[in-house]
């Protein structure tokens, strides 16, 4: 393990420095513009009947000027493209918060850390609800696969009884079996749609505004949208289906164990324990199956967390979540403070490494309980 915290804390380091670097290359901030007629700007723009800021007061005073002094024309050019950036300038400083200054003070710095905080909580708050999901809605499926085989096989051998027997009420009963399946494949397949869809096409779908109290919805979106869940339940249950496959559990069935995959018989699988946090199914071949792949399980994890970590950022850029760290890293990029910048994404860096070090920590310990039971 000590290698791993090595690696990561190498990796850490390495970053910081390269981010240091470029602070101290590019991060110093330009001097405020200085304006050659800055006494003529301020002159023109205090006259009540002409708003530099309107395009044709500004081509009148232009051409005011030209009429009046026609030997200045190159000076009248430069002073007018000057009073163009000076009201842009200060249109950006009169827009812009005191937060959103270049500075990077004691009370910015606090406020950032609190920030990385609530996002860093948001974070481990959603990776557990989509990892209890993955495996939740995993295992449901291979059972209820156990239970009634593919959805495919029973419309086929539902069709093959629906032509093949001549008793109208049992054709009739075959052709309700049909329907009734193909309208969940159908329910089915407009859930997995949902779930591939971006957070943002789900949440404008329900409500046009978000701010800083849409917490919850913005955890809600992040467990069921951008086909995170869905796409790293397919891929536990293609680990079930792997491991159900090996010779070990052909040997647990000489032995006697439980394989009975009904939620009624006693023999079988309480309900109850595919939903439970701590899954457990004592004196059942499936208990075997379940711990290996929750040990594959584990390394797959450290990729869904630099996914999930990446749809919350897009989140809350797109959404425009006020409040929060990203759209904070969103405003500081348009305002160009490379300081605060890089300060957001080291510390999503460092949150990214420490969900990496935790996995490889849990896959560790896991490990160490194998090789002492072998």
């Amino acid at each position: 393990m000590r290698p791993k915290i090595i690696e990561h804390l190498a990796s850490v380091i390495f970053i910081g420095i390269v981010f240091l670097v470029l602070f101290a290359v590019w991060g110093p901030q330009k001097k405020a513009p200085s304006y050659q007629y800055i006494d003529d700007i301020k002159a023109y723009t205090q006259l009540g009947f002409l708003d530099m800021s309107d395009p044709e007061d500004l081509a009148l005073l232009h051409e005011t000027l030209d009429y009046y002094e026609p030997d200045n024309k190159p000076i009248h050019d430069s002073l007018v493209a000057e009073i163009k950036s000076y009201m842009r300038d200060l249109m950006l400083a009169n827009t812009s918060s005191p937060y959103l200054s270049a500075e990077l003070d004691i009370n910015k710095l606090i406020s950032l850390l609190v920030m990385l905080f609530q996002f860093a909580i948001i974070y481990i708050l959603v990776l557990i609800l989509t990892a209890y999901g993955v495996e939740t809605f995993a295992i449901y499926r291979f059972i209820r696969l156990q239970q009634s085989g593919s959805l495919f096989g029973s419309i086929k051998a539902s069709f093959h009884d629906l032509i093949t027997t001549s008793d109208w009420q049992n054709k009739l009963k075959q052709a309700f079996f049909i329907i009734r399946k193909l309208l969940r494949g159908l329910i089915k397949g407009l859930s997995m749609l949902t779930l591939f869809a971006p957070a943002y096409v789900i949440a404008y779908s329900f409500k046009t505004r978000f701010d800083t109290d849409s917490v919850v919805l913005m955890i809600l979106l992040s467990v069921i949208s951008n086909g995170l869940l869905i796409t790293y339940t397919q891929k536990y249950f293609t680990f079930i289906m792997s491991e159900s496959r090996k010779g070990y559990v052909q040997t647990a069935i000489v032995k006697n164990l439980n394989r009975s995959y009904r939620f009624s018989t006693d023999k079988g699988i309480r309900l109850s324990s595919i939903f439970r946090i701590r899954k457990r199914f004592p004196g059942h071949i499936f208990g075997h199956i379940y711990q290996n792949v929750r040990f594959q399980y584990l390394s797959t994890l450290k990729e869904q967390a630099s996914f999930l970590i990446t749809g919350l950022i897009i989140i809350e850029m797109a959404l425009n979540i006020q409040g929060h760290l990203c759209y904070e890293l969103m405003q500081n990029i348009l305002y160009k403070n490379l300081a605060i910048v890089l300060l957001i994404v080291f510390g999503i860096f460092v949150i990214v490494k420490l969900t990496e070090l935790s996995i490889d920590y849990l896959i560790f310990t896991q490990q160490r309980k194998i090789d002492n039971k072998k």
